[in-house]
């Protein structure tokens, strides 16, 4: 269905992997894509690691995708930080990696304490979230802070099926608290994608983007206008938008025969 496909791009988390666990057809479609020479990248929302960890801890678990393959969003976000907003000061709802990221791209990190002199609010994934952080982002984001978001993921996919909360569910509590809306850094928005396709050095419409979250992935995906693939593990989840993919597998299996080679 897609042998005329030039380029490829998947998401990680949830399609190839869950945690410690390897998704059905994981560890074949890699070794697939690689033999075949597929022209691909790796695209990923995950916010509390850079790709050089990211594929550390794939690697670890019979994955290892290779060198400068993963566009990650803790990497990136400096960059467009420092493209869309220039520099100044920033609160950040995030791990110790992601506030690094922040400062890279010429921000000042902000306590707590200092909420009121936040330009820029930027919500990622904090698993040490605490009441006083979250409130203090909130009455930044009400005073004026430009409010940034990492991406709108909700749910975080856990190897047994479950989930946990994602930053999503972070964004949307400084959003009812705010009551402003956030501009989105990672899918869907284009960033991500644009940045996989440069490198790829591709037009979207001859590229296929695999990916198993209907909201980012696959909106996304089209959005920019590649072909779309989903990986439909887990079901439609409640808010997610009305898009249909080009193909509907349920694992990774079933696009085997649907790329070039198969």
């Amino acid at each position: 269905m897609f042998h005329d496909k030039k380029a490829f791009v998947f998401d990680l988390e949830g399609v190839f992997f869950a945690g410690d666990e390897v998704m059905p057809g994981g560890r074949e479609l890699m070794q697939a894509v690689k033999a075949r020479d597929l022209p691909h990248r790796f695209i990923t929302n995950i916010s509390r690691s850079t790709a050089a960890e990211i594929r550390a801890h794939m690697a670890g678990i019979g994955l290892d995708p290779g060198e400068n393959l993963i566009v990650a969003a803790l990497d990136r976000v400096g960059s467009f930080l420092r493209k869309n907003f220039g520099s100044g000061s920033a609160f950040v709802l995030g791990t110790d990696s992601l506030k690094s990221a922040v400062a890279s791209g010429g921000f000042e990190i902000l306590r707590p304490d200092e909420e009121e002199r936040a330009d820029v609010v930027l919500v990622g994934l904090d698993e040490d979230l605490t009441y006083e952080t979250l409130s203090a982002a909130a009455r930044a984001v009400s005073r004026g802070a430009r409010f940034v978001a990492m991406n709108p993921d909700v749910r975080l996919p856990s190897e047994d099926g479950s989930f946990s909360l994602g930053g999503g569910a972070i964004v949307a509590s400084v959003r009812a608290a705010a009551g402003r809306e956030p501009v989105f850094f990672g899918k869907p928005e284009p960033f991500l994608f644009e940045e996989a396709l440069e490198e790829l050095s591709v037009e979207a419409r001859h590229a296929l983007m695999v990916g198993d979250n209907l909201r980012t992935d696959i909106a996304g995906g089209q959005k920019v206008g590649m072909a779309t693939v989903w990986v439909n593990r887990w079901g439609v989840i409640a808010g997610d938008p009305d898009v249909t993919a080009d193909l509907e597998v349920k694992t990774l299996d079933d696009l085997m025969p649907h790329l070039p080679g198969g």
